[in-house]
């Protein structure tokens, strides 16, 4: 009997002596939030003095300490992160996370986001290149004081992070360039349809409201190249970054709302936003305020960036939406049968560039020689793609110099709109949908983002590189772009919808959302008066679907082939369309949606084709648009031609998602809940291989969500691996322009990146909930701050 206490003793004592180092380990590197320290490098005094849920705010007396302090203050919340960003936009995975990371860095280094962020360096302004360079020394001064006291992931991978530098900051950009064009792999994904299925397909596999067909088939682009997608085209690189980083794919949105004070009870205008982002852990997003050396502004930054993204100063708010438009195009190169490294241009063949990476790999001795070209169309992308038949190069607008940059800062100056949209003409590489708003009155809209001026055709499907008829002459004048100020229904809505209706217009050309969010903004808004930050708070809170109701008439127009079935449709029939997380009929519906879709096109498309459709399109919404059609060509089974027309197959697919839900809920359909299958995990990428208790210290999550990918308060989730969430509001704001201190924000985990702070996952029920903190202005509103006084050494 003593033994055995003894050993239980022993036992007890190796586990907290574990739990205490690795207690240790995680309140080591916490941040210092108050005190007064001096600084090597400060020029004068500054503070930075944090509310009650960890935002900064820095207060300082020039442009350098301003920005000092917030490369200082986002390290002490987010060091892992802003490394992990800089390592995966160089394409330096490996050296950290072994073979795993090898994909990820090959991927990258072809398409060249360092080269491209030395180019953007470049072409810097003065004020742009001080902010970066105060940002690098406020970063490395806390890298310095931590000495090898660092966030616990570093003790993981077994590493200590590098001196930071302007041109780090500039990859972040880049990366987050690339975060948001999606349409390379649209395009790719058009083709493999088109290779498979016939150019025919195109229209109904990728409905649109432009009804043009894609310019490759009119002009016979397509026919000259259409043997170069025979197999179908795949990135398998993309697996290990979307690991990383998320997936949203076409989840990826964003809602805006402009209200004129014809139409808010303050005689004001307010501004709403909420960003679509991909699910991450830290967020994408850093909220700070920064006060001093001729900014005052609060709002969301890029880690790793000085300034802020999105937010106000003292004048003007505004918002982003993701814009479609088309900035990526894949032309297939012709090479010279005599030389690998030429490639033919107008009969003639031109050499490319040849640059050598050298990637080194944790666990092996030798840095890998990868070898990249780049022709005059972009980088070649042959050794990260799979089936292609034909190199490929990809041109984009991102990887040629630009200043985005300077247009973030720009837009944290600006006072009127007019400064406002000299600083969005600076934008290029992402194109994103701006809302605005200012203290005078008004609101306005325009394009933000440098569009390709294309000599022929519209970017929907590659184009031969021979030729030299598909050559981009530069870019568009930023005046090309869409822009509205003040209309008169005084408001202004965005939610990744078409902003034109013209098609000659240089922005109707795109992927653009198919307008579910819009509308449903669109008729919240347009009777809308006296509204106030809690009006906007229940709009973008809201999760109706609106195409419920057809996709819900499909499924009652099946026959039930057994009971259970039979029992399900019956739940559907009395359902009110409602997706909250206790709907048993809301699980049968998008479980039946998964199922409709695979069995409408995953025989027609075969394995590979159909998978990169489903995360690469939007086959949801090209279901939608069949039903209309009972007897449609796509509603077959190829292998039971029996089974033929809509009806007939949404009875098979409601058999499916009535023998998924019962082997994954109970065989009680009356107990079946939307919320049991549609979840989000705000997962830390390191924890996946984790075991269960470290994997629960990193993640945040589970938790049940309402929706879906067509709500407004968005819950969208990929066909290919149903049901949990892969994009989601990564930020809500909501600004008050007659009384900013009134304005309202929130991060969906928190400010810190370190698990067990107290601001690591302390703005997750608020978020949760569709609640907001309050997003101070005035440093006089902070009540209770804890203050770190900073001085110069």
């Amino acid at each position: 009997m003593r033994k055995r206490a003894v050993a239980l003793a022993l036992v007890l004592l190796v586990v907290l002596s574990i739990a205490g180092a690795v207690g240790f380990l995680i309140y080591r590197p916490q941040a210092t939030l108050d005190g007064d320290y001096r600084l090597l490098g400060l020029d004068q005094r500054g503070e930075i003095v944090r509310d009650s849920y960890g935002v900064p705010h820095i207060y300082a007396q020039t442009a350098h300490d301003l920005f000092y302090l917030q490369g200082y203050a986002t390290a002490q919340d987010r060091l892992f992160q802003l490394d992990l960003f800089r390592r995966t936009g160089r394409g330096r995975l490996s050296e950290i996370l072994g073979d795993a990371g090898l994909e990820t860095d090959k991927f990258i280094r072809t398409i060249g986001l360092a080269r491209a962020a030395s180019l953007d360096e470049a072409l810097l302004s003065t004020d742009a290149r001080l902010a970066l360079a105060a940002f690098a020394e406020g970063v490395n001064k806390l890298i310095e004081q931590k000495g090898d006291a660092l966030p616990i992931e570093f003790l993981l991978l077994g590493y200590t992070p590098e001196r930071w530098t302007a041109t780090d900051s500039l990859v972040i950009l880049k990366l987050e360039s690339y975060d948001l064009a999606t349409n390379y792999g649209t395009e790719l994904s058009r083709a493999n349809v088109a290779a498979r299925a016939g150019p025919g397909a195109l229209a109904e596999l990728f409905p649109d409201t432009d009804l043009r067909p894609p310019a490759g088939l009119a002009d016979g682009s397509w026919a000259a190249v259409e043997d170069a997608f025979r197999s179908p085209v795949a990135l398998p690189g993309l697996a290990g970054l979307r690991a990383l980083f998320g997936d949203a794919g076409t989840g990826l949105g964003s809602n805006c709302i402009a209200l004129a004070g014809s139409r808010t009870a303050s005689g004001k205008p307010l501004l709403e936003g909420d960003p679509h982002l991909s699910v991450r852990n830290p967020s994408i997003w850093y909220e700070v305020g920064l006060h001093g050396g001729g900014y005052d502004v609060a709002g969301f930054s890029i880690p790793g960036l000085p300034g802020i993204g999105i937010g106000h100063n003292a004048r003007v708010a505004w918002t982003f939406t993701v814009a479609y438009t088309d900035v990526q195009d894949f032309f297939v190169e012709q090479p010279d049968p005599t030389d690998p490294r030429r490639f033919m241009y107008q009969g003639a063949p031109e050499a490319a560039t040849a640059i050598r990476e050298l990637i080194r790999v944790k666990g092996r001795p030798d840095p890998i020689e990868y070898d990249v070209l780049v022709t005059r169309h972009g980088p070649l992308m042959t050794g990260v793609l799979t089936g292609q038949l034909a190199p490929l190069a990809l041109r984009w607008t991102a990887l040629d110099g630009g200043r985005t940059m300077d247009s973030l800062l720009g837009a944290a100056r600006a006072t009127d709109w007019s400064s406002f949209r000299a600083a969005m003409a600076d934008l290029s590489g992402a194109t994103l949908s701006a809302c605005y708003a200012d203290v005078d009155g008004h609101i306005g809209y325009v394009l933000a983002g440098a569009l390709p001026d294309r000599a022929k055709g519209d970017g929907r499907l590659p184009v031969p590189g021979s030729t030299g008829e598909y050559e981009w002459r530069g870019v568009l004048p930023a005046s090309a772009n869409p822009a509205r100020l003040d209309p008169p229904e005084g408001y202004i809505v965005n939610a990744n919808d078409r902003p034109v209706t013209d098609p000659t217009s240089a922005a109707y050309t795109g992927e653009w959302d198919p307008g579910f969010r819009a509308g449903h903004l669109l008729a919240a808004v347009q009777d809308q008066s006296g509204a106030t930050i809690e009006t906007l708070r229940r709009i973008q809170t809201d999760y109706t679907s609106p195409p419920v109701g057809a996709f819900r008439d499909a499924i009652l127009a099946a026959t039930p082939r057994s009971p259970l079935a039979a029992t399900a449709q019956e739940l559907v029939r009395r359902w009110d369309g409602t997706l909250s997380v206790d709907s048993s009929a809301g699980a049968i519906y998008e479980s039946w949606i998964v199922h409709m879709a695979d069995r409408t096109f995953h025989d027609k498309l075969g394995d590979t084709v159909y998978v990169d459709y489903l995360a690469n399109a939007r086959p949801t919404f090209a279901l939608y648009k069949m039903l209309a059609r009972a007897s449609d060509p796509w509603f077959v089974a190829l292998g039971d031609p029996a089974v033929r027309g809509r009806d007939a197959l949404s009875a098979l697919a409601l058999d499916d998602a009535v023998a998924e839900l019962r082997d994954r809920l109970g065989a009680d359909p009356a107990k079946w809940r939307w919320g049991a299958l549609h979840t989000v995990t705000f997962a830390h990428p390191l924890s996946v291989g984790l075991p269960g208790p470290l994997r629960a210290l990193f993640d945040i999550g589970p938790y049940e969500r309402a929706g879906d990918g067509y709500s407004v308060n968005s819950g969208a989730y990929s066909l290919a691996t149903p049901y949990t969430l892969r994009s989601h509001a990564s930020e809500r704001m909501l600004v008050d322009l007659g009384d900013l201190d009134n304005s309202r924000a929130v991060l969906p985990t928190g400010e810190s990146g370190q698990p067990l702070s107290r601001h690591w996952g302390d703005q997750t029920p608020l978020w949760l909930r569709g609640e907001l903190h309050p997003m101070w202005f005035s440093r006089t509103r902070i009540t209770d701050p804890d203050i770190l006084v900073l001085r110069p050494r």
